[in-house]
């Protein structure tokens, strides 16, 4: 998943923090002791110049350069840092190219949590360099429950540490204000059966399309990753283990969504991570999770007010409101050099202070819980939204290396002919998630041999990781 974010830079007034408590209950990893990352007071006689290769918005870009990076090379004044910023999915291609060339210099990365599988099952072997030895020193002590449970997991499954939690997000829900007030609706829907009944109920007063989802298709040009990270979470709220794909709640959730289908914008197959200019202006109302960035483009860009705008976690499945917690995580990849400038970096980016001005400025969620001390006792709108989602519960999808090819055959198999090309009907939906299991599971077995596809078959196998 990547995350293209702008920060809400337009804020309410702040209140308290009443979520900090749930959200930061310690996980504390222990590690042995006794390694130290480089550092340096006084500048140095050959300056290091390293590379940080992330695919950030352009705000978070600006950010970066111009406030993260000064700090660093202020208390470290022997490394220098360049920000590469690359195209959505770049990270990965970048980092097999350079190590296919044999080229890696003095690089650390930020890499979607949902791809970092990609570069451990690479074409040519695991790309990640270990990081067991350093992680006393860079990792901080206490982490949020989900980023804690990430490492385990790595622990566990790739049988080390090869990358860290370093910042989450949280798809939220968005919607016109002024429009609901209009046809009658007090509040947004809290539920699922809420939220086709509003629908409903916009479309019969106003003759509108109410709803925008993430409906970009292959077809469309993309990979059908944002149509397949919305689905995710869709499917985890009806119970469903979403890379199982037929499972019971799977086939609940799409059937829902073929139902809500019928309020869908006709613009909805081009929804992707872009503007979202269309809520702004009238032609849909409701825009269906996506994540925190939107809010600063409909403020700055297309001056909806906090009147006009709302937003927040959005309705709850009839299993649990749990939300997909995305973002990135860090690692060097092998053959990196100047290693410890690249660990005094890492250690810089999880630090409190750092962690706690890009949770303040880009609404990014920390991992680590010493960035949610003292805090400003009010908080903006989209904060809260994000606070209240956090509370509801969160889990973060399993990094399988099969989870590009697991995008593509839902969204080829499954959502492509029911809600873009409608070919395929209602009574159709439990024959195309079955076909697409089949289709995951032989991917499966070509690719990453019989055990894996044989886990794969077990629907308690490569999960969601509960939080």
């Amino acid at each position: 998943m990547t995350n293209d974010k702008e920060p809400a830079d337009e804020r309410a007034p702040r209140r308290s923090w009443p979520w900090v408590v749930a959200l930061v209950v310690v996980a504390v990893i222990g590690f042995s002791a006794g390694y130290f990352p480089f550092h340096s007071t006084a500048p140095q006689s050959s300056i290091i110049n390293i590379q940080f290769y992330e695919s950030l918005a352009p705000s978070e870009q600006n950010y970066t350069n111009n406030t993260l990076i000064p700090q660093f090379e202020t208390e470290y004044p022997g490394i220098h840092v360049t920000l590469v910023n690359t195209a959505s999915g770049g990270v990965s291609s970048d980092i097999l190219t350079d190590e296919k060339a044999g080229k890696v210099g003095a690089i650390i990365a930020g890499q979607d949590n949902l791809e970092i599988g990609q570069l451990i099952y690479s074409s040519i072997g695991n790309v990640l360099m270990p990081l067991n030895n350093i992680t006393p020193a860079i990792l901080p002590s206490s982490l949020i429950p989900s980023a804690a449970n990430l490492v385990n997991y790595e622990k566990t499954v790739f049988g080390g540490v090869y990358f860290v939690p370093f910042r989450g997000n949280v798809p939220l829900v968005f919607y016109n204000k002024t429009l609901f007030s209009e046809v009658g609706i007090s509040t947004p829907p809290s539920n699922d059966s809420q939220l086709l009944q509003d629908a409903a109920l916009i479309k019969n007063k106003t003759g509108q399309n109410a709803i925008m989802i993430q409906g970009a298709s292959t077809n469309g040009g993309h990979s059908g990753s944002s149509t397949a990270t919305e689905l995710y979470q869709l499917m985890v709220q009806y119970g469903g283990n979403p890379l199982y794909l037929n499972d019971s709640g799977d086939l609940h959730a799409v059937q829902y969504l073929y139902n809500l289908s019928k309020y869908f914008t006709p613009a909805f197959t081009g929804g992707y991570w872009g503007s979202y200019r269309g809520l702004a202006v009238g032609n849909y109302s409701i825009l269906d999770y996506q994540w925190p960035y939107v809010y600063n483009i409909l403020t700055t860009t297309y001056h909806m007010t906090n009147s006009s705008l709302g937003v927040y976690p959005g309705p709850s499945g009839p299993v649990n409101g749990n939300h997909l917690m995305g973002g990135d995580v860090l690692f060097i990849p092998k053959g990196a050099t100047h290693l410890p400038a690249l660990e005094a970096f890492m250690s810089y980016l999880l630090g409190a202070q750092a962690q706690k001005e890009t949770l303040l400025n880009l609404s990014w969620v920390a991992i680590n819980s010493l960035a949610y001390q003292n805090l400003p006792s009010q908080y903006s709108v989209v904060d809260k939204a994000l606070g209240d989602a956090i509370s509801t519960g969160v889990f973060l999808r399993n990094p399988t290396p099969w989870i590009t090819e697991w995008q593509v055959i839902f969204s080829n198999d499954v959502f492509n002919p029911l809600f873009v090309q409608k070919t395929s009907g209602y009574s159709d939906i439990a024959t195309l998630l079955s076909t697409a299991h089949t289709a995951m599971y032989n991917y499966i077995n070509v690719n990453y041999g019989a055990a894996n596809a044989t886990a794969y078959q077990s629907d308690s196998n490569y999960g969601p990781i509960s939080v």
